[in-house]
């Protein structure tokens, strides 16, 4: 057994006599050694997961290829920085660095609540170590410290892919708001518990948990996108990927908590805060369970069903605690003569329409799996389809939250828009997609709605952060939303096209000339498994382009990438304008295969072509701009809610 495993076990063991003296402590002042001993028991547990996680770090960057994670996802050629965040890239190794992030909040809350017991914050560190032992034991069943019979010579080598910066920066960004996420449903569970709810310290902290989850599972998505439409080559920034998918329900059902009432009478909150939890668990099974395809989900584990027996054991829970609540579970409790009410109303059930619409996507297929030889799939025309009409009323919600009118009046000017929609729909102008042209007119009034509200907070002294970042987050998902339309229904593509060295292709309005067809021989080392040897890990070609748009000129490179243990990469090139993208990448053909085939053993052999595939992309960079002031949004939020801390807590 490796040490860093020994560790992790242990860690669980001290963390289970930590639980213990827990429920042996009271809530009086007399139990103060049971405390200290409980919170150096859990320290002691803390210390041995971040021991773990250095030392599979270190493991990576001193190619100890004995362990299989090491061998899988690294070799002695991969960069440093590669190496540093293997541990998060990996099957099992994310499931450890999720665990050590979580241990440094967990470790974090404790210390700052010595010498505040209560007992919330006993209930809480409770609840926090039977979440820390479920995250140490799903670590351990599949373990990054499985060993392998025999040492390779190298490694695999990491799958180029993954072979980016942004590797670095999304899958951290994401873990942190489940993370969150999973403290802020400690705190609402040992809220339930003690009947402490209620309290100003509570709130605050589950206001600010829930905030830095939102903001951290929105760029998490948005550095997504941009990683697959800049990096990877594969087109676009959205393919309804099963894991794609999942990773927008946890984000759909924080949105639809921060739309509730501020102070709702019942435990509508708490009930979306329960989905919220179910559906990050949910999304975690989908990825490293590998239960359905997807090119960012892993082999299948017996990690998946795992996750989903714990989500399924917290819901019963939850309701068990919502018996001794002196609340409705929901209910419908609404003004209809007040805008502000019915809007709110509609946009939670907008929302939570659409979380329940993906969330069938993609459980339909594990279900039916279960019944069928051949596996099912779900196309993106059932997201579009029956995502659309929900998507417009959330618009129509936003609206109604930004704009000063009465009901009646509001009510007329939706008709209207929608109206104009139709006309729009049925000429097909601007876009050749009818639902596009149906909606657009009132994703363009929102904008305006919105636009003017934040206006006219800007002009007052006195706005609160609240106000300010409520309205930008409002404003970004418009301008998001608008880029996604057009830019999805106003693409063109060319579809392969031959090109032939020294030749020109003229697409899409751009003329294309192609020179220097140069072959790139093998670089790095990784071992070869059917071969039993190590050999180079990849070969490349690349193509100089010079495309000319108008009376503009841009000189680039193409490049593709033949990796012996993973195959065929490309790396696009993109051109930005004011009026959208210009989106040129390579494929091979049996010539350009062969080329970087033999390059890999030294010989030099000239492709006779290669597929160049040209798109335009309009108005893309309306997606990039709204996630961006999205962010600013969802900041300023967070930092308002850090300066109330300050504010009511200054330092002495």
């Amino acid at each position: 057994m490796e040490t860093g495993e020994i560790f992790l076990i242990f860690a669980c063991v001290l963390l289970v006599l930590d639980f213990i003296l827990l429920l042996m402590t009271k809530a009086d002042l007399e139990e103060k050694k049971k405390r200290e001993l409980a919170f150096f028991t859990s320290s002691i547990a803390c210390v041995l997961i971040i021991a773990s996680y250095l030392r599979l770090t270190m493991a990576f960057l001193n190619d100890n290829f004995w362990l299989s994670e090491v061998y899988t996802y690294s070799s002695s050629s991969l960069a440093l920085w590669y190496k540093l965040g293997d541990p998060w890239i990996g099957s099992s190794g994310s499931m450890l660095f999720v665990t050590f992030l979580f241990t440094i909040l967990y470790f974090g809350y404790r210390f700052k609540g010595l010498g505040k017991e209560s007992m919330f914050r006993t209930t809480t560190y409770k609840i926090l170590d039977i979440l820390l032992i479920f995250l140490l034991l799903v670590t351990l069943l599949k373990s990054p410290f499985e060993l392998l019979p025999v040492t390779p010579l190298d490694g695999s080598g990491l799958n180029p892919l993954l072979q980016t910066f942004w590797v670095l920066i999304h899958p951290p960004v994401v873990f942190l708001g489940y993370i969150f996420v999973f403290f802020a449903f400690a705190l609402t569970l040992a809220g339930m518990i003690t009947g402490e709810s209620e309290k100003q310290e509570v709130r605050e902290a589950l206001k600010r948990s829930l905030y830095a989850a939102w903001l951290f599972l929105a760029l998490g998505i948005a550095l997504g996108g941009w990683w697959s439409y800049e990096v990877l080559g594969w087109g676009g920034y959205w393919a309804w990927d099963p894991v794609e998918t999942a990773s927008l329900l946890p984000w759909l059902a924080l949105t639809a908590y921060f739309h509730l009432p501020q102070r709702s009478k019942d435990l509508g909150k708490e009930l979306t805060l329960l989905i919220t939890f179910f559906m990050i668990i949910f999304s975690t099974a989908l990825t490293r369970g590998g239960l359905l395809e997807s090119v960012h989900a892993f082999g299948k584990s017996p990690v998946g069903p795992v996750l989903i027996g714990f989500a399924f054991c917290a819901v019963p829970y939850f309701f068990y605690l919502t018996r001794g609540a002196d609340k409705p579970l929901y209910t419908f409790d609404l003004d209809t003569s007040s805008l502000y009410s019915v809007a709110l109303f509609a946009a939670y059930w907008s929302l939570m329409s659409l979380l329940i619409i993906c969330f069938l996507g993609d459980a339909a297929p594990i279900i039916g799996g279960f019944f069928r030889e051949n596996p099912m799939t779900t196309s993106p025309e059932f997201y579009n389809k029956w995502c659309f009409p929900f998507t417009l009323l959330f618009v129509a919600a936003l609206t109604g939250c930004n704009i000063g009118l009465k009901m009646k009046r509001y009510v007329m000017l939706i008709v209207a828009v929608l109206a104009i929609g139709a006309v729009l729909a049925a000429i097909g102008q601007p876009t050749p997609n009818w639902l596009v042209n149906f909606g657009l007119p009132l994703l363009l009034v929102a904008g305006l709605a919105i636009a003017y509200n934040f206006a006219r907070f800007l002009s007052k002294k006195n706005s609160s952060s609240r106000l300010w970042g409520k309205t930008l987050v409002h404003l970004a998902i418009i301008i998001v939303l608008i880029g996604v339309f057009v830019s999805s229904a106003a693409e063109t593509e060319s579809g392969n096209i031959i090109a032939k060295p020294d030749s020109v292709i003229e697409s899409l309005g751009m003329q294309i000339v192609l020179s220097n067809f140069t072959v790139y021989p093998g670089t790095g080392s990784v071992y070869y498994p059917q071969h039993s040897f190590v050999g180079p890990e990849r070969s490349a070609l690349k193509i100089d382009v010079a495309i000319e748009d108008g009376a503009d000129v841009h000189h680039e490179s193409l490049w593709m990438y033949y990796y012996t243990n993973h195959g065929v990469v490309s790396e696009p090139v993109i051109i930005s304008t004011p009026t959208g993208d210009m989106y040129i990448s390579m494929h091979q053909t049996k010539s350009s295969f062969n080329s970087m085939f033999y390059a890999l053993m030294g010989q030099e052999v000239q492709p006779e072509d290669s597929v160049i595939v040209v798109k335009r992309v309009p108005l893309i960079w309306l997606v990039w701009f709204g996630i961006l002031l999205l962010g600013i949004g969802m900041t300023v939020l967070l930092l308002g809610e850090l300066m109330k801390l300050k504010i009511s807590h200054p330092p002495h």
